[in-house]
C-alpha cells in the first residue's frame, strides 16, 4: 500500500450549461443551474483540499479539459481521471477498482452536498482504519453523499436506481447481505430539488446575517 490515509475520489461533471443540475432547470433556468453547480463544485473542491487524504483524485464526467478544472488544478494538484461506464454505479465501481489497487481505503463523494465538511472525512477515515468495511454518509433525499470502502464490491453498485429516494436503503440492504460492517456519518442535505435549494439559500442568508 502506498499510504495509510487513503485516497479521496471526487466525482464531478464538467459545468456545461444544460448538463448540470438538470432537475432544477425547469424551475430556475439553465444559467442559474449552471452557476449553482459551479458554486457547489468550488465549495466541494475547497473542502477536499483541506482533507487528510494522502492523494486526491478528480473523476470527471464530460470535458476534463474544461477551463474550470484547469484553473483550479493550477493551484491544487488533484490527479484528474475520466469517468467511464454506462451508469453511475459502473463509474463508481471502476473508480474504486483503480483506487483500491494502491490504497488501503478510498472515499468517494459527489459535489451536491454543501454541508460536507472536513470532519466528515476524518470520521470516515477513522471508521475505515478500524473495523468498518463500508462507510456511508446518508442524504436527506434518500441517497448518500459519501461512500467509503476498503474492498470493492460490485454488488453495491448493481441494480440500484440511481437518483431515486431508495439508493441509501438499497445499499444498506445489499451491504447487510454481504455481511459488511457498516459505519454511518451524519445525515446531510443534497441539492437536487427546489426545496433543497430554498433551504440552502436560507442557510446562506442566516450565515451572512450572523
Amino acid at each position: 500500500m502506498s499510504n495509510n490515509k487513503g485516497v479521496l475520489l471526487v466525482f464531478a461533471k464538467s459545468p456545461e450549461p444544460g448538463q448540470v443540475k438538470t432537475r432544477l432547470i425547469p424551475d430556475i433556468g439553465v444559467d442559474a443551474a449552471t452557476n449553482l453547480y459551479k458554486e457547489l463544485l468550488t465549495r466541494t473542491l475547497n473542502t477536499s483540499v483541506n482533507s487528510i487524504f494522502s492523494e486526491k483524485q478528480l473523476w470527471i464526467s464530460g470535458n476534463k479539459e474544461h477551463s474550470f478544472f484547469d484553473s483550479f488544478n493550477k493551484i491544487n494538484h488533484f490527479k484528474v481521471m475520466p469517468q467511464t461506464g454506462k451508469d453511475l454505479g459502473e463509474r463508481m465501481y471502476k473508480a474504486f477498482n483503480e483506487a483500491l489497487n494502491e490504497n488501503h481505503h478510498a472515499v468517494l463523494i459527489g459535489c451536491d452536498c454543501p454541508e460536507l465538511n472536513v470532519s466528515d472525512f476524518q470520521s470516515a477515515v477513522a471508521m475505515l482504519e478500524s473495523d468498518k468495511d463500508l462507510v456511508l454518509g446518508p442524504a436527506e433525499d434518500g441517497g448518500y453523499y459519501l461512500i467509503g470502502l476498503k474492498k470493492n464490491h460490485i454488488e453495491l453498485f448493481t441494480d440500484v436506481e440511481w437518483g431515486s429516494d431508495t439508493v441509501f436503503s438499497k445499499t444498506i440492504s445489499i451491504a447487510e447481505k454481504l455481511n459488511l460492517n457498516i459505519g454511518l456519518l451524519t445525515k446531510r442535505s443534497d441539492i437536487d430539488r427546489v426545496a433543497d435549494l430554498q433551504a440552502y439559500e436560507t442557510r446562506k442568508t442566516k450565515r451572512v446575517a450572523s
